[in-house]
């Protein structure tokens, strides 16, 4: 298997990590991605993040009101046309 590296900033980089760290250019960006996939799955999701949020939205209940088109219409200064 291969990956072409089509990005002249992202080559450098890598291989400068490669060179700094003794390493060659798969392991370099292995150990970059694996990094980088854990640092993702140690953070919340935006479902999590939103939990909170919803929680207290829900405690407030229901308004009653309706959200229609001739509620969006009147919000938005139009009036309805016949």
């Amino acid at each position: 298997m291969g990956i072409s590296i089509k990005n002249e900033e992202v080559e450098a980089l890598a291989r400068q990590l490669a060179s700094r760290h003794g390493k060659g250019l798969t392991e370099i960006v292995h150990d970059a991605l694996r990094e980088k996939a854990a640092r993702e799955a140690a953070e919340p999701t935006l479902w999590e993040k939103l939990a909170p949020i919803h929680a207290e939205l829900a405690k407030a209940g229901s308004t009653g009101l309706v959200a229609d088109k001739a509620f969006y219409d009147e919000i938005n200064g139009e009036k309805e046309r016949l």
